[in-house]
């Protein structure tokens, strides 16, 4: 590539409510960057954005041109009516409460719906109509293989971009135990076809940093070295598992709040991070390492559950995201090369 000229790639974690704290992030960054390069959005600060469930909507939506500030108040308008206090859920209806999500996904793909189409000039959008290279994550429960949804940036990808925007975001954000598995029907200009129990790409590549790394080097064709991938999180939580710890049964695993999806995703999330960091180290004795910056909040132990939707959660996750922002937000516009 030319010099100084990097692939950048923004890979965004999921984490369900706490995508507020990357979200926050975004939206001081794309402040700070429309007062220096006025007029550009802030996807075209990136040639490839990755997302995986509360990623996946960030990334489709800051794709589509949804300013990350929009996004910030997404999240606290909508927390409740995503996820509404446990209690009203628990009301045995014949055997729901024992065989069925905790949540139902409507809302939430309601809200995808709205807010998508809106950014798109009022037309259902499809991965398509994304302004920016995609990849997200998601598990294909139909027949038991990983799914990563792609827009048709390669000649080999000849299918998911006519898939609806929001069905997508919703493919990748349904965690199990907290909403069903996602199944969806589409015919468009494009074709039609159908997708059968879409789970949470969590699961495989919570953090999808190594997708992008993969992409950019396998069908974008760029040298390793010059990759530049800014890698956001969710929060770091600690499901601590105490010596004398004994379950009173499985329910401390489920419900209200899934301990084991949380362990899952938070652990997938370290794992990558690690590979990344120690697949750098060893391409930098080549002299062919990557750029990478990782901005992540350590939640020592304070963990904020995925489905909080209270206003004093809301409120400290915004407050991560702002103290985030003050503490990395000049070395990202270096890392960004925006002087």
């Amino acid at each position: 590539m030319e010099n100084n000229k990097k692939f950048r790639i923004l890979s965004i974690d999921g984490g369900g409510i706490r995508g507020l704290i990357p979200a926050k992030v975004l939206s001081d960054l794309e402040y700070e960057l429309e007062h220096l390069e006025p007029g550009k959005k802030l996807h075209e600060h990136f040639d490839l954005i990755c997302g995986t469930s509360t990623g996946a909507i960030l990334a489709i939506a800051i794709s589509l041109g949804i300013p990350a500030k929009e996004l910030v108040k997404f999240y606290k308008d909508n927390a409740k009516l995503i996820f509404p206090r446990f209690m009203l859920k628990c009301l045995p209806r014949k055997s729901r409460a024992f065989f069925n999500a905790i949540y139902s996904n409507k809302a939430l793909l309601k809200k995808l719906k709205k807010v998508y189409t809106e950014a798109n000039g009022g037309v259902t959008p499809l991965l398509n109509d994304a302004k920016t290279n995609l990849c997200i994550p998601t598990f294909n429960g139909n027949d038991g293989a990983i799914n990563v949804l792609k827009t048709k940036h390669h000649p080999d990808y000849t299918r998911d971009y006519k898939l609806p925007a929001h069905h997508v975001a919703m493919s990748s954000a349904s965690a199990p135990v907290y909403f069903p598995p996602h199944s969806f029907s589409f015919e468009n200009e494009f074709g039609s076809g159908q997708n059968v129990n879409m789970i949470d790409g969590g699961i495989f590549a919570n953090n999808p940093s190594l997708i992008g790394i993969f992409e950019a080097t396998d069908k974008f064709g760029i040298d390793l070295k010059d990759i530049s991938i800014l890698s956001l999180g969710t929060g770091k939580g600690k499901q601590i598992v105490k010596r004398s710890w004994r379950p009173k049964s499985v329910f401390f695993w489920l419900f209200p709040n899934p301990r084991i999806v949380d362990i899952v995703l938070d652990t997938q999330a370290q794992i990558t991070e690690q590979y990344l960091l120690f697949l750098n180290r060893s391409l930098k004795k080549q002299g062919n390492a990557f750029d990478y910056l990782r901005v992540q909040h350590d939640m020592a132990g304070d963990t904020i559950e995925l489905n909080a939707s209270s206003n004093k959660s809301l409120q400290r996750m915004e407050a991560i995201g702002d103290e985030l922002s003050k503490n990395n937000l000049y070395q990202i516009l270096n890392f960004l090369n925006i002087k």
